[in-house]
């Protein structure tokens, strides 16, 4: 019970993090994965963003994100991208900057850094928040921007460690996973 409140607490910088639910999300069905090629796995798509995700994790979202949790409760994927595009890539990858900046205040430990996410420029952000670990990538393709945010319970599980991973190998923007 400890932990799912501790998540809730965690929901506000989700929010803030991946962007919010719309209204149009509402009434769009679950995203549903395809066979990826690895058991156990599937792969989803959001925009031009490929990538995979463990079969058992429960799927939401809608045409703008995508979030998955794992069985246990204990691991949330989430990936999102704004509805209007950003004036180029340098526009977009400055935005990207201020977003994962402007989550740093309620974190602790966090590193933030420019590097790359699915084969395009992108900022990342890791980070504690009491009891969760946070990983944050915004990724751009041109002016579209990708907010990718993975949180684990600590210590993580070797499940939500491999999905983590699994993640970031097969992520690729304008092409399969």
């Amino acid at each position: 019970m400890t932990r799912r409140l501790a998540r809730l607490a965690l929901l506000p910088a989700l929010l803030a993090i991946g962007g919010c639910l719309t209204l149009r999300d509402a009434f769009v069905p679950a995203p549903v994965g395809v066979e990826s090629g690895r058991e156990g796995w599937l792969r989803y798509g959001l925009g031009e963003l490929r990538f995979e995700a463990p079969a058992a994790w429960r799927a939401s979202g809608g045409v703008r994100r995508i979030a998955l949790d794992s069985p246990d409760g204990l691991a949330r994927l989430e990936i999102s991208h704004p509805e209007a595009p950003f004036d180029g890539e340098r526009a977009c990858l400055a935005s990207a900057e201020e977003k994962l900046r402007q989550q740093e205040g309620a974190l602790q430990r966090a590193r933030r850094h420019p590097t790359r996410f699915a084969g395009r420029p992108a900022h990342a952000l890791e980070a504690d928040r009491g009891a969760w670990h946070v990983w944050a990538f915004a990724a751009c393709d041109g002016g579209t921007q990708y907010r990718i945010f993975f949180t684990a319970a600590t210590p993580a599980t070797a499940e939500a460690l491999e999905a983590w991973r699994a993640l970031v190998q097969s992520a690729r923007i304008g092409g399969e996973a």
